[in-house]
């Protein structure tokens, strides 16, 4: 009896070992397999081309203009599952309602404007929103959710638009889906136009020559001037909805989470300030630089990053997991480029400053740095370090010493200039950095992450 077990469970050992085997196998063969593809096709590995992209234009019009980056021009986008657009509202230019099928964040990057929401409560009706959004403001703007958009002031209006793309139909490209405008557009038209007039008819509880007049009035698409005299609702913003919370974050009314003098400041915004972001699975962060001060290398533990120069200039350097440098450019205002989860990155402001803005893919995001007090390498012990780069420990602890009080914005200049700098002023026993460690609910929020 115990010879016959051992023998089944011999075998069993044999037959899984096999299967292990062949599935080791199996995963090699489909490697290579994906490899010969790519090279029969002229791909290489993700991420090969980071470069920064200008957008296209989609639509302009007396109204205004739409402007993409699709995974058509900009490849990184597509493997990051994101994509992104630009608004520019002229005076009384009109953003016709519309959605989209992916959850995405607007950002007023110039100017001001109202923005409508309606929110769907099954039978119960719908809850409407109508938002007074100025620069700096960030939206959260869940798939499915119609919005509209109009500039009353008499400058125009920008918006930045950046989307998580997982979940749509194709990686890299958003789905816009109007409800209004375009009688004869094809490519843009009102997702109405698709149903037999006499459906809409009983639907709308209105004959058919009403029908056709909703449908063949308006002859823009995507953006229009509205006339003189026509009234857009105010605001009406009040109370949360109970499901989502608050959608806008006013960025230029809350206090810096990282202010640094002579270096900058940062804005996180995670689900700790925007709790339907919890819903979008999105984050984001507003970063201004000071000429010459510079962001501490470092990665993105668990998001994407999509970055958009809002004005100024720098410099932007990525580095792949072999060493190789993936990118090392110059960016401008209305530059947009994608760093890829866990590849490292710089940001160095030029002689006029920076501020850009980074959408991440994650309600939560987190950043590992490579210099500064919260470095990877103060985290690990001396001798370990050491040893790794092979150098004595007095080189190790020169290295320890520096960047002791500074972190994530690191000022332009050495540490003795910063010194004489704060001698100078009388500030010396004056901390020159800012820290906001604790949110509403008391939760410790992660400032020094996700840019």
């Amino acid at each position: 009896m115990k010879k016959a077990i051992s023998a089944i469970l011999l075998m069993v050992v044999l037959l899984s070992t096999t299967a292990f085997g062949r599935h080791i196998e199996d995963s090699r063969g489909r490697r290579e397999r994906e490899r010969e593809r790519q090279r029969g096709r002229g791909e290489g590995p993700y991420f090969r081309d980071l470069e920064p992209r200008r957008p296209k234009q989609l639509i302009k019009s007396e109204g205004g203009e739409i402007e993409e980056w699709t995974a058509d021009e900009y490849k990184a986008l597509g493997e990051a599952n994101m994509a992104a657009a630009k608004f520019t509202l002229n005076p009384r230019g009109l953003l016709l309602p519309a959605y989209i099928d992916n959850h995405a964040i607007k950002v007023v990057v110039a100017g001001s404007a109202r923005m409508g929401l309606v929110l769907p409560f099954g039978d119960r009706g719908i809850e409407r929103y109508v938002y007074r959004v100025e620069e700096g403001d960030v939206i959260a703007i869940p798939r499915g959710v119609p919005t509209w958009w109009y500039n009353d002031g008499n400058e125009r209006t920008e918006l930045v638009g950046i989307a998580d793309t997982s979940s749509g139909e194709r990686p890299g490209y958003v789905q816009p889906f109007a409800l209004v405008g375009g009688k004869e557009e094809r490519e843009f038209g009102s997702v109405l136009r698709g149903f037999d007039r006499e459906i809409l008819a009983r639907a709308w509880d209105v004959d058919e020559q009403t029908v056709t007049r909703l449908l063949e009035s308006q002859n823009g698409t995507g953006i229009v001037r509205v006339r003189e005299g026509i009234e857009i609702p105010e605001a009406t913003e009040g109370e949360g909805n109970t499901f989502f919370g608050e959608f806008v974050y006013r960025v230029k009314r809350s206090r810096a989470d990282v202010r640094v003098e002579r270096g900058g400041e940062l804005h996180v915004v995670n689900r700790n300030k925007l709790a339907v972001l919890e819903h979008l699975n999105l984050g984001m962060t507003c970063v201004k630089l000071e000429p010459n001060a510079m962001c501490a290398p470092g990665w993105s533990v668990n998001a994407h990053k999509v970055i958009y120069v809002v004005r100024g200039s720098g410099r932007i350097q990525i580095v792949r997991d072999n060493g190789e440098q993936a990118l090392d450019t110059e960016v401008r205002e209305g530059s947009l480029l994608v760093i890829p989860r866990s590849f490292p990155s710089a940001k160095i402001a030029g002689s006029d400053g920076i501020d850009y803005l980074t959408v991440l893919t994650s309600d939560m995001p987190l950043v590992q740095f490579l210099a500064g007090r919260n470095s990877v390498f103060k985290g690990i012990p001396s001798e370990v370090v050491a040893r790794s780069f092979n150098i004595d420990e007095d080189l190790e602890m020169k290295m320890r010493e520096k960047r002791c009080e500074e972190a994530i914005i690191l000022p332009s200049g050495s540490g003795r200039e910063r010194e004489r700098r704060r001698r100078r002023k009388g500030d010396k026993d004056e901390p020159h950095y800012h820290y906001s460690m604790v949110d509403a609910s008391n939760e410790f929020l992660q400032i020094d992450l996700g840019f």
